[in-house]
């Protein structure tokens, strides 16, 4: 009888009972002799699942058993075993030669116990340690005495108490740097020291500025908070949260407050030489009774002038609404929230093409921008869908779309507004000093003077006159980028007033800097020199090499560490709503405000 062809059965199966398929499984399986566990009949499986079986219950095995099992895995390179809780990583047996007769030690064949190759993998970078035996610390040679030269701490890692404490701060780093809930850990504040130390290092002798704003939490309660702001850094930091409770916030409350917040930054070494705020009446007053306190060099470290100026960032979306055309915004907001909410129109609409449309926010800046650019780029498609659709859409909305007046008026609103909006973007940066804020209002000036009518220059005009003041203009002056190029004469006098009433010991220095004679020389004011360096970085430079005098360094870190807005702790309350949100509502403020001193440490 000729042989039966087909690939030959494995040897495997000498282990194993084959059972045939029935109701429950409709392919072959195979039953373990040893242990009577059933298993797919796949030769990989049952021979891993023999490996196992073997070195558990064979208590005794031999050592070519041993031998072989291990070459039954011979594609790792290190093969992972547990001696008494320790884990031991081998090196692959295919690598020694055939010839070589090996053997384990019998006094520890009977504990090994194999893993699964997942965990092999997860551990092959361990073999690359000083800590891990080569295979032959373990395996040796038949006949061979068996001598032990290293004791069983140098085969395991151990893990001290310094690192436990990384290891927590690892965890604690994750847990905070993505806002898990607190029921993940079980010391909810042990890297927040860690946080304020690194906070005071970075903030340590320097020159900050400070703001103030109010706001209310996920349950309307009335919450104030104060920032400090590093211009070298880029960087925002809060510094205080409050929980005003029944106090009523007028001037002199939040002047309190303010008084207070500045002496508590005695404690990261750094000093305030500026306060900028949002322009509420109560704010302005506050401002102008905080420049009047004699006092506050006691509590800032003997720094007494302290300059205080409204946001820009502010103001301009106050501006914006200054321009508002009511009929545009009321008649755009109709028509898309009527694309939005009906479903049916809101998907002819998708199919042909459209993007979303943005609805206009009264407390976000910039957001009736976005509407209306939103709207115009797809006012064709909005056409189109309405002309495709008469019957099904309402006839109000058919009229405004078609509407071509509004469309035209639209879009001569939308090119003043994209302007502030563009002006808006580069105040509100954390890095935009007086000098630069100076510089983006007089471009807003410039363009509308241009495309805009003498009422809409008036309203900005007198939005102008409220966001700058004479350290405005000073700054602007003394900055080699700007050189108060684009100041008008009154304004130069203005910032030549403020030093001879605050700096007169000065005002000699200022007056050289102007003629770019003395120690200024032409070279400091060469477009390629100032536009790669700060003005800071400038002035620094000439004090360290004794060019200018001490108070007038002074000065320059203070005009040059003032932002022109407040727009960095808006920022810290959406991260404030972020962090005491519907679903962490139990949240204390003072908890609160160290879950946000982390969270935006982590994620700068």
């Amino acid at each position: 009888m000729a042989p039966l062809s087909g690939r030959p059965q494995d040897n495997v199966w000498s282990s194993f009972i084959k059972l045939t398929p029935n109701s429950v499984f409709k392919t072959t399986r195979a039953r373990c002799k040893k242990c009577s566990k059933e298993m797919s009949s796949l030769v990989k499986r049952m021979k891993e699942h023999l490996i196992k079986c073997q070195l558990e219950i064979e208590d005794n095995t031999n050592d070519n058993i041993f031998f072989k099992a291990l070459k039954a895995v011979k594609a790792h390179t290190m093969i992972p075993l547990v001696i008494n809780n320790y884990i031991f990583l081998f090196k692959s047996m295919h690598n020694l030669s055939n010839d070589d007769n090996l053997s384990l030690n019998n006094s520890t064949s009977s504990t090994l116990q194999l893993f699964s190759n997942e965990v092999c993998e997860t551990n092959k970078h361990i073999a690359s340690t000083s800590t891990i035996s080569s295979f032959s610390s373990s395996i040796i040679k038949k006949d061979t005495p068996q001598t032990f030269t290293n004791s069983i701490g140098d085969f395991v890692i151990r893990t001290t108490q310094i690192d436990k404490k990384k290891f927590d701060l690892q965890t604690a780093t994750f847990v905070y740097g993505t806002n898990t809930p607190f029921r993940h850990v079980e010391h909810p504040e042990f890297v927040f020291n860690t946080t304020i130390s690194e906070t005071k290092s970075q903030l340590n002798d320097k020159s900050v500025c400070m703001s103030m704003d109010g706001w209310s939490n996920i349950h309307n309660e009335p919450v104030v908070c104060i920032s400090v702001y590093d211009v070298t850094e880029k960087a925002v930091y809060l510094v205080e949260t409050i929980d005003t409770q029944d106090n009523s916030h007028n001037s002199e409350y939040l002047l309190n407050l303010a008084v207070e917040a500045i002496s508590n930054c005695q404690k990261y070494n750094c000093t305030v030489r500026s306060f900028v705020t949002d322009n509420a009446a109560n704010m302005a007053k506050m401002r102008e009774e905080l420049a009047q306190i004699d006092e506050i060099g006691a509590v800032n470290n003997n720094v007494c002038d302290i300059i205080t100026y409204g946001c820009s960032a502010h103001i301009l979306n106050l501006l914006a609404h200054d321009l508002e055309v009511d009929s545009i915004k009321s008649n755009i907001k109709q028509v898309i929230k009527y694309f939005r909410n009906s479903h049916k129109i809101g998907a002819k609409y998708k199919q042909a093409g459209g993007k979303t449309l943005i609805l206009p926010s009264d407390v976000r800046w910039n957001t009736f921008s976005d509407c209306l650019q939103s709207y115009l780029e797809n006012w064709h498609i909005l056409s189109s869908v309405c002309s495709n659709n008469r019957a099904a859409i309402d006839t109000t909305i058919i009229r405004k779309i078609e509407d071509m007046e509004m469309k035209r008026n639209a879009e001569d609103y939308f090119r003043k507004l994209k302007m502030i909006s563009i002006s808006l973007d580069k105040i509100q940066k954390d890095s935009c000093t007086l000098s630069d804020a100076i510089d983006v209002w007089k471009d807003l000036l410039e363009f509308f003077e241009t495309n805009c009518n003498l009422n809409e220059v008036k309203k900005l005009k007198d939005r102008y006159d409220m966001a700058v003041t004479p350290p405005h203009f000073l700054a602007n002056m003394l900055d080699p980028k700007h050189n108060g190029s684009r100041l008008s004469e009154e304004e130069s006098d203005s910032a030549l007033q403020y030093i001879f009433s605050y700096h007169p010991n000065i005002m000699a220095e200022i007056i050289n800097y102007q003629a770019q004679c003395g120690p200024f020389k032409p070279y400091l004011f060469h477009p390629d020199t100032v536009k790669s360096i700060s003005p800071m970085a400038c002035w620094s430079a000439l004090f360290k090499r004794n060019l200018i005098s001490v108070d007038l360094n002074i000065l320059t870190m203070q005009l040059f560490t003032a932002v022109c807005s407040s727009a960095g702790i808006e920022r810290l309350f959406s991260s404030l709503g972020f962090i005491h949100s519907k679903s962490i509502n139990r949240l204390g403020v003072e908890k609160c405000s160290k879950l946000v001193t982390i969270f935006k440490h982590l994620n700068k």
